[in-house]
């Protein structure tokens, strides 16, 4: 299955500033995870939310190669 890269964003206050965090993780299920952290170290409000990316962060198949790779 391929999987894809999942940004993790994080918008909370500290002294009524608030505050933005971007995380890249490799699953969606690992950003669903780190959520679940987030929400017990964070005694202010928080809101949270996983992006599922474009970009494959594994894939069983191979990828072909670039045509320029190491071409300068």
């Amino acid at each position: 299955m391929t999987t894809f890269f999942t940004i993790l964003i994080l918008t909370y206050s500290v002294q009524g500033e608030e505050l933005q965090m971007h995380m890249v993780y490799e699953t969606e299920a690992k950003c669903s995870a780190a959520i679940a952290v987030a929400e017990t170290l964070v005694a202010e409000p928080l809101a949270a939310q996983c992006i599922k990316s474009n970009l494959i962060s594994w894939s069983p198949r191979p990828q072909a190669r670039p045509d320029d790779l190491g071409q300068y």
